[in-house]
């Protein structure tokens, strides 16, 4: 028995609500990939004052949100995303 592929989009933002908002319209409207598989989104908000984790909670409910505390810049952000998502299961 075969299964569709599961594989983790991981994402970190600082106040980039209207970026981060086109990326996962871009990632969720993407169509013709010649395999099936499903995506499970891990995104850093880090303490964005923007109003970024409302939006995306709002317009995107099955996106995992990780809140980081201001200090964590891309490489921290994407480091906890990374570990967060291996925590969450084994993704292909």
């Amino acid at each position: 028995m075969s299964h569709n592929p599961t594989i983790a989009v991981l994402l970190t933002c600082h106040n980039r609500k209207d970026k981060t908002l086109q990326c996962l319209h871009a990632l969720y409207a993407q169509q013709g990939l010649d395999v099936d598989f499903n995506i499970e989104v891990f995104l850093v908000d880090d303490a964005s004052i923007d109003g970024t984790a409302t939006a995306i909670e709002n317009q995107f409910p099955l996106v995992n949100i990780i809140s980081g505390n201001g200090d964590l810049y891309w490489n921290q952000g994407m480091r906890l995303a990374w570990k967060t998502a291996t925590e969450a299961k084994d993704y292909d």
